[in-house]
C-alpha cells in the first residue's frame, strides 16, 4: 500500500501519493490561497480541507497511512467543540501593532529569534488574545499546522518537537520544555500531548472514511515539519550540512562545529529534529526572492547562482560540516550546485524537488527510528 502525504507549503498545497521509499507515484496540487479577510489575513481552510478530501478520494483504493507535513509558524486554535475559535492567522501579516507589549523569552533559553509579521507563533498568540479576547478565550486546544490535520482525519489532538522547535518561542531545544512565555502566559494549558512525528494517533474518523472512501482502519500519524521531513534521511550521516528548499531556503547543521554561536539577527536558530535534538539553521525566503528577481529581469542561472552563494555563506556560519545535501526545487538547479561546490570546496548532492518531505514521510511510516535515525 502507498502513502498520502498531506505537504502543506506556504505557497502551495498538494496530496502526494509515494511508496514506501518515497518515490512520487501521483499528487494532486492547488495554490494555498489566503484570504485578505475580515478580520485579518488568514488560510483558507474550507477551500485546502474540501481538496485534501478529493485528493484523498483519488487516491484511497491504494492508501495504507496519511502524514501530514506543513510550513512553519502556523497554528490553529480549537475550541471545546472542534472548531476554529478563530481563522488561521497568515504569519506574513505584520499589522502595526502585531509586536506590541510582547516580550520574548531569551534566545539562549529557545534559540528561537525575532522576526518579521507572525513567524513567531508567540507573537500571534500575543497579538490574538490581545485583539479579539473573547474568540481566544473560548480556545480549549492550540494545534500546530501538521497536528490540525491529523486532528481533522482522526479527532486526537497531539503536539509534536519538529514543529513546537520552529522559531515558535514556545520551546526550550536544549531542555526539551515549554519555554517560560508559554508557562507564563498560561498558554501551555492550550498544547495536547506531545507525540512523536511517526507516531500513529489513530484510524480515520468514520465520516472521513466514508466521505473520502478510505479503508475505516487507515492510520494517520502525528506528522512533522517540511523542513524536518527533509532532515530525516540524514540524522546518522553527521557531519553534513543539508538544505531544503522552497518558498523557504533553510540550512541546517547535523554534526558540525560545537563552539559557533547562532548569531539572531541573521535569522540563525535552534531547529529540533524529530529524534530531539537541537539543530543549528539559518533560513531566509529564497524562494520568493528568486521569484522577485526573474519578474527583475535577472536570468534564472544567475539568481540560483546568487541564493547559492548566501546559502553558502549560512552553512558556513552555522557550523555545517561534510557533505551538503540540497532537497526541494533549487536540487533541479544546476546553476545551484555547482555554485554551492564552488563555495564550500566539497560534496553537494542534489536528491530533487519533493524528495525531502516525501522521502521523510515515507520514513516515518515505516518508523524512522527502526532505520537507525536515532531514538524520539
Amino acid at each position: 500500500m502507498a502513502i498520502a502525504v498531506i505537504d502543506i507549503g506556504k505557497t502551495n498545497a498538494k496530496v502526494v501519493l509515494v511508496d514506501a521509499a518515497g518515490q512520487e507515484i501521483d499528487a494532486r496540487r492547488r495554490a494555498n490561497v489566503v484570504t485578505p479577510g475580515p478580520p485579518y489575513p488568514h488560510f483558507d481552510t474550507v477551500a485546502l480541507w474540501s481538496f485534501v478530501l478529493a485528493a484523498l478520494r483519488d487516491f484511497a483504493p491504494q492508501v495504507g497511512a496519511i502524514v501530514p507535513v506543513t510550513h512553519g509558524a502556523c497554528a490553529a486554535l480549537v475550541d471545546r467543540a472542534g472548531s476554529l475559535a478563530l481563522p488561521v492567522l497568515d504569519y506574513e501579516f505584520d499589522a502595526a501593532d502585531i509586536r506590541a507589549d510582547y516580550a520574548p523569552p531569551p534566545f539562549e533559553e529557545t534559540g528561537s529569534p525575532p522576526l518579521a509579521g507572525g513567524l513567531n507563533v508567540g507573537v500571534q498568540l500575543n497579538w490574538l488574545e490581545r485583539s479579539f479576547p473573547d474568540a481566544f478565550a473560548r480556545a480549549q486546544t492550540l494545534l500546530f499546522w501538521p497536528q490540525w490535520w491529523a486532528f481533522r482525519l482522526t479527532g486526537i489532538a497531539a503536539a509534536e518537537v519538529t514543529y513546537l522547535g520552529c522559531h515558535t518561542d514556545l520551546w526550550m531545544p536544549r531542555t526539551g520544555r515549554l519555554s517560560r512565555l508559554a508557562v507564563g502566559r498560561d498558554w501551555d494549558r492550550l498544547v495536547p500531548d506531545i507525540r512523536r512525528a511517526d507516531e500513529r494517533l489513530g484510524p480515520v474518523l468514520p465520516d472521513i472514511a466514508v466521505a473520502a472512501g478510505l479503508d475505516p482502519q487507515t492510520p494517520v500519524l502525528t506528522g512533522i515539519h517540511d523542513s524536518n521531513a527533509s532532515l530525516l534521511p540524514y540524522l546518522d550521516a553527521t557531519p553534513c550540512g543539508v538544505v531544503s528548499t522552497g518558498t523557504w531556503v533553510v540550512a541546517m547543521a547535523l554534526g558540525g562545529a560545537q563552539d559557533i554561536a547562532l548569531d539572531p539577527e541573521q535569522n540563525m536558530l535552534l531547529n529540533v529534529a524529530a529524534d530531539g535534538r537541537a539543530v543549528p539553521t539559518a533560513n531566509f525566503m529564497g524562494g520568493r526572492e528568486r521569484d522577485a528577481a526573474l519578474m527583475a529581469g535577472t536570468s534564472a542561472e544567475d539568481a540560483d547562482r546568487d541564493i547559492a552563494r548566501r546559502t553558502a555563506a549560512r552553512l558556513d556560519a552555522i557550523g555545517a560540516r561534510g557533505p551538503v545535501h540540497v532537497e526541494g526545487p533549487f536540487a533541479m538547479s544546476t546553476a545551484f550546485i555547482d555554485e554551492l561546490h564552488d563555495r564550500l570546496g566539497r560534496d553537494v548532492v542534489a536528491h530533487g524537488e519533493g524528495a525531502g518531505t516525501t522521502r521523510g514521510a515515507a520514513m516515518l511510516v515505516e518508523g524512522f527510528r527502526q532505520s537507525g535515525s536515532g531514538k524520539t
